[in-house]
């Protein structure tokens, strides 16, 4: 091991007790371990030093450590383990109070088991000043036990029947290209700002019809919307070129939160405890591939909340007990109506805490803890075809479908998808900011054969077409309908017709060149751009 390594080791073991800077009860836990009188050490080596000590011997020594613990000292630890290692309390007879009442354990036994764990320095009480008190364990002794902790066995509950739902990745990804290539394929860019498009919602919606229900692929506009990816104007969507860019640079992972999770997140202004909550439905399932109970549940909620919640001498716990009861039936509501939970309830009519248990659903599993959605998404390669189709599989990296979606247009999105290269589509993906050579660069790369001789020849000939030599200097002009022939026959090979009435132009010559001839044949134009 070299130095930096050492002494990063160093670090995350001394930052694992959180006192450091407390000599004597530094000293307190290395003479508990290791049964000796030692002197009070000012020296902050020294005492590092010491805790290394310490969590060396935990290391080694966890499972008789663990074993010699009561059924009560276990459960306290349990809970703790589940919920970041900590239990936050106004009063610690209030919560102790809860978790008896959850959980049918003894009040006096819990209390004796915090009480039992602080003198052996497995908890630790920590004060804070603004927010309320917390009893912690530190993660060296809380990882090393983890496995240990059973719930089977320390809660004493029978499993439910309930099984997690999967939802198929793949469609979702292949939905989202292929709405940024529709609306790609079907609008021009036309906007000061953004690239704002008229589309006819209801036609787009048809157009995936056959791969998803139209619910589902109206819920997949709205959750972008919400996102800020398209912007609903009357019957026109506006398309933010820098958000695209981002979401094409993102992780899988991340693309998926903001389809699946994000939403939800938004529901609840993005409240810190909601989603440490979820994070502990993923993690429990994770590590037991089980349901979990709601009472458990409530409790971390609870405990969330708590952790975050400003001390108040005003407060009355009941009240506020009360309140966050009636927040978690809506917060478990709602993630029953998004789909992330399944649950099992006694009473159809009415979700109980007491008798209920959860499981979270796939991907949000996945998602929340991070698990590596790669192998699903192995492909980086798609087919091209002599008549310029481009054959997509479903497991086709995001990324490079994102930018396929781009470079040509959308033909038809199904478990296999078909994409067309067009000089229209060559064009466009120009006007979104792709340069030349980046255009060929990048069907070579992902073709998983040669590119076809007629091809690659022909997506040239669409290139040299244009006198272009720096794209970020374009401007879209609009003129009349009747006139755009004159334009186009004047400046062959100098600007790109979008639609009748509208042109793209890149180089300022052509610009002040186009704007001289408009106004010599008194033609009616404004750059919109």
């Amino acid at each position: 091991m070299n130095n930096i390594e050492n002494t990063n080791l160093k670090n995350q073991l001394a930052n694992d007790w959180l006192i450091k800077e407390e000599p004597t009860l530094i000293k307190k836990i290395y003479d508990y371990y290791f049964k000796t009188d030692i002197n009070i050490s000012f020296d902050s080596k020294k005492n590092t030093q010491y805790l290394l000590e310490v969590s060396d011997y935990i290391n080694k020594n966890y499972t008789s450590i663990f074993s010699s613990l009561s059924n009560s000292e276990k459960f306290i630890l349990y809970l703790m383990s589940r919920s970041f290692g900590w239990i936050v309390y106004d009063k610690i007879e209030n919560i102790l109070k809860i978790i008896s009442k959850l959980f049918n354990y003894k009040y006096e036994d819990l209390l004796n088991a915090i009480d039992n764990l602080c003198k052996k320095f497995i908890l630790f009480k920590y004060e804070r000043l603004q927010k309320y008190n917390l009893i912690y364990s530190p993660p060296i002794f809380l990882r090393n036990i983890e496995n240990l902790l059973n719930p089977n066995e320390i809660l004493k509950e029978n499993d439910q029947n309930l099984k997690q739902i999967s939802l198929p990745i793949y469609k979702y990804i292949s939905i989202i290209a292929g709405l940024f290539s529709y609306i790609i394929t079907y609008s021009p860019r036309t906007s000061e700002i953004n690239e704002i498009h008229k589309l006819d919602l209801q036609k787009l919606i048809n157009f995936f019809k056959d791969l998803s229900n139209e619910i589902n692929i109206e819920k997949i506009i709205k959750k972008l919307i919400r996102f800020g990816f398209f912007i609903k104007f009357n019957n026109r969507i506006i398309i933010n070129r820098n958000i695209y860019n981002s979401i094409i640079n993102l992780s899988i992972n991340e693309k998926l939160f903001f389809i699946f999770l994000y939403d939800f997140m938004n529901k609840f202004n993005f409240s810190k405890s909601a989603f440490m909550t979820l994070k502990i439905l993923a993690k429990y399932y994770k590590q037991n591939q089980k349901p979990i109970s709601l009472k458990e549940l409530f409790f971390y909620y609870l405990n969330n909340e708590n952790f975050i919640r400003l001390k108040s001498n005003n407060s009355n716990y009941k009240f506020f007990l009360q309140k966050e009861e009636l927040k978690f039936i809506l917060f478990i509501k709602c993630l029953i109506e998004e789909n992330i939970v399944s649950i099992s309830c006694k009473n159809k009519n009415k979700i109980s805490i007491i008798n209920d248990s959860i499981i979270i659903n796939e991907p949000h599993y996945s998602i929340l803890n991070n698990s590596d959605f790669s192998r699903h998404f192995q492909e980086n390669y798609f087919i091209i075809e002599p008549n310029f189709e481009v054959i997509v599989e479903p497991n086709l990296n995001p990324s490079i479908l994102l930018k396929l979606a781009l470079i040509s247009e959308i033909v038809t999105i199904q478990t296999v998808s078909i994409f067309k290269i067009t000089k229209e589509s060559i064009y466009k993906a120009l006007a979104y900011g792709i340069n030349k050579e980046e255009i060929l660069n990048f069907l070579e790369k992902h073709s998983k054969h040669n590119l076809p001789d007629n091809v690659k020849i022909e997506i040239k000939n669409y290139l040299d077409e244009l006198e272009i030599n720096n794209i970020d200097n374009y401007q879209i002009i609009q003129i009349k309908s009747n006139d755009s022939s004159l334009l186009e026959e004047n400046f062959k090979n100098k600007l790109i017709l979008l639609k009748p009435d509208i042109f793209l132009i890149f180089e300022k010559n052509t610009i002040s060149e186009v704007e001289q001839f408009c106004k010599k044949n008194r033609i009616n134009y404004r750059f919109i751009h």
